[in-house]
């Protein structure tokens, strides 16, 4: 073995697979690679095994546990899961190339000693290692691993959410890779809305190592206002939050999975145990918020977007499908289309300058009060002045026929709104639509090309970066949506908050290249 080959394997042993009891195999563990291979002489059997699983990422692997054979008394097991790209199974595998993210284990038989302790002591060994290597690929903050590691995720379902089969969906599809994880967690089944966002204004952050919601991004939206209106959001803001998509857009966790660059699954079966895994052996990634003002006096939190105009209407009238999950958004969209609504009124905003003196994550201080979150707003009702000699704000004036300010890149999960946006950019991406003779056509070709984001190629899409905005409104009603959410309609007004939130994610890996358009 070559010293640099030793230096990077810690143990290696020998086991039996699963399907092959009457064979050994040597396997070999480093902190970032199992390996699985023959003897040396067994050539022939073992070029058969490099064209399977000879060599295991870490990352790959969500958990690891000892069990005790059925049948024979000495024998003991190590259970590997795994969550890796892999061949479709059956037929389709036999003939497709196209990789999907797959669930699948690997089952280790230690019975190299004489007697069931001694063995159960080698595959202990092996798990605590398997195990450490997996939670330190996680490079989690230092506060979460001095001081939560051995905490509980205080989860919340929505039973409402997922037309009513947020419970069921946990059940089935959660627990169990948690189980395998050994990823502890307490549930809370909301009772009405706003239970979760006045329950963890009265939490003791340090029972907690973080928060996952089970729902759409409605309850991701009320707990992080719950978390921003208690007296220490400062240490609040420091819980990671993870999203199991139980609910209609599911954008939260959609733009999770984008940033770590892999395919999104497509049935809500395979997407929540694909956020299950993710949840399970997390990374915390830094996401942008934005402070939002609006006519009724309240400072909310959004996480996602603020919408106005056509995308607002069909955000809250498709209410009333809510019953057909994502497609609702589509019958509403359609109804709009045909009937299409000017809104009067003009944007202020501020462009975005990387040179800002905006405030981030590092700034923030047990001292740090709300109103020192952002640097250019002013209150509501005080003019702006836009004159570009003496004040950094812009102004556009309507008639829109679309409005959208988003810190993300999805606004749901098949709803592509900025190309451009990760989790954490530090702007806000401004869009609108005029409103012209052309309105039905320009309004068909965006929500046509709205899952892809090209809608955003057109000339009559007009896009930029920005820091800060007013919108104001001529029009006494309407639908104004903060994180599909409606508010009060009127004047409102918000600015970017860079990375001040955290969340459970996963970073790209390096080697590997986006698959998500």
């Amino acid at each position: 073995m070559a010293e640099s080959e030793s230096r990077s394997i810690d143990i290696q042993d020998t086991f039996f697979l699963q399907d092959q009891s009457s064979k050994p195999y040597i396997v070999k563990f480093s902190t970032t690679m199992l390996s699985i291979s023959l003897p040396n002489n067994d050539n022939q059997e073992r070029s058969v095994l490099d064209n399977n699983t000879q060599l295991i990422s870490i990352d790959d692997i969500y958990g690891c546990l000892c069990m005790k054979d059925n049948k024979d008394p000495i024998k003991c097991h190590l259970n590997i899961y795994l969550y890796s790209l892999r061949k479709p199974k059956g037929i389709i595998g036999t003939f497709s190339k196209k990789l999907t993210l797959q669930r699948s284990q690997l089952l280790l038989t230690y019975a190299k000693l004489n007697d069931y302790e001694s063995n159960l002591a080698v595959v202990t060994r092996w798990n605590y290692y398997i195990a450490n290597a997996i939670y330190l690929r996680r490079n989690l903050p230092l506060d979460i691993v001095t001081t939560k590691r051995d905490k509980r995720a205080l989860v919340f379902v929505n039973p409402a959410g997922g037309a009513g089969k947020a419970y069921r969906l946990v059940m089935e599809y959660v627990i169990g890779v948690w189980s395998e994880a050994e990823f502890t967690y307490h549930i809370i089944i909301t009772e009405r809305a706003g239970h979760a966002r006045d329950y963890v204004q009265s939490i003791q952050l340090a029972d907690w190592s973080g928060i996952v919601l089970a729902s759409g991004d409605g309850l991701i939206y009320e707990v992080i206002n719950g978390l921003m209106n208690r007296d220490d959001w400062q240490e609040a803001l420091k819980l990671p939050i993870g999203h199991l998509p139980c609910g209609s857009g599911n954008a939260f966790i959609t733009n999770i999975v984008r940033y770590s660059q892999q395919p999104i699954m497509k049935t809500m079966e395979k997407f929540i145990v694909q956020a299950a895994v993710i949840i399970a052996t997390y990374n915390v990634l830094p996401f942008d918020m934005a402070v939002v003002d609006i006519c009724d006096g309240q400072r909310l939190f959004s996480f996602l977007c603020i919408e106005w105009a056509i995308v607002a209407d069909v955000d809250c009238d498709s209410e009333q499908y809510r019953f057909l999950g994502e497609a609702r958004f589509t019958v509403e969209a359609i109804k709009r289309v045909i009937q299409p609504r000017t809104y009067n009124g003009y944007i202020d905003y501020i462009p975005y300058d990387a040179a800002d003196d905006t405030v981030n994550t590092n700034q923030i201080t047990p001292n740090t009060t709300i109103a020192q979150l952002h640097r250019h707003l002013v209150p509501l009702n005080e003019s702006i002045p836009t004159d570009s000699i003496v004040t950094k704000w812009r102004r556009i004036n309507g008639p829109f026929a679309h409005v959208l300010i988003t810190s993300k890149a999805s606004i749901s999960k098949d709803t592509i709104a900025s190309t451009k946006s990760t989790l954490s950019d530090g702007y806000l991406t401004l869009q609108y639509i005029r409103a012209d003779s052309s309105i039905r056509m320009n309004l068909a070709k965006t929500f046509t090309t709205m899952s892809d984001g090209k809608y955003l190629d057109y000339d009559f899409v007009e896009w930029m970066p920005i820091r800060a905005f007013r919108i104001v409104p001529s029009d006494t009603s309407g639908n104004m949506m903060i994180d599909g959410e409606k508010v009060s309609y009127g004047p409102i007004q918000g600015e970017i908050l860079p990375s001040i939130g955290r969340c459970m994610g996963k970073p790209p890996k390096l080697d590997q290249v986006s698959i998500n358009p």
